[in-house]
């Protein structure tokens, strides 16, 4: 007696256990085992690939961020640089007009000066006038006699320049 037997089995059994066992290792690897790995092998490209669009999308939108902040900062430093423009335009602008009102108010009281030049020398001649007709009645009344006109506009311009008027 075997071993096998004194353990109670037996030997064809056995062989034909085993031959099944091996038979449904076979229809297994063949038929169930291979499409699995198959499949767990196309599930793990697929994720495999996901995962390097969605490293390739992030990539991708980093440097869209980065092409972003460039342009918006360099939006920044045109604008800072029209505000800075303007300014200056506007303080030259600014001089300018207090030159043209400086060179107005100039140009105006010289005109008025003239104007009280020609006023004052109007005042002196119509003056003169007054006080050469006064003087021709004065004198015509002290006299009693009516002295010719330009005999006595004559002798009052002479001693009217002998007279400084200030």
């Amino acid at each position: 007696m075997g071993i096998l037997e004194q353990l109670g089995l037996d030997p064809v059994k056995l062989a034909i256990q085993a031959f099944n066992f091996l038979l449904l290792l076979y229809l297994l690897n063949r038929f169930a085992y291979r499409p699995v790995v198959g499949m767990f092998d196309a599930r793990s490209s697929r994720i495999r690939t996901d995962l390097e669009s969605a490293q390739a999308m992030r990539d991708e939108a980093e440097h869209d961020r980065t092409v972003r902040r460039d342009q918006l900062n360099k939006a920044r430093d045109e604008a800072r640089s029209i505000i800075e423009e303007a300014n200056t335009v506007a303080a030259r602008l600014r001089e300018q007009a207090l030159l043209d009102a400086e060179a107005t108010v100039a140009q105006m009281l010289s005109r008025g000066r003239e104007e009280i030049a020609r006023e004052r020398e109007m005042a002196v001649a119509e003056l003169r006038r007054d006080v050469a007709n006064i003087a021709i009645m004065a004198a015509s009344r002290v006299v009693e006699r009516n002295l010719d006109t330009a005999d006595s506009r004559r002798l009052i311009d002479e001693a009217l320049r002998g007279v400084e008027v200030n």
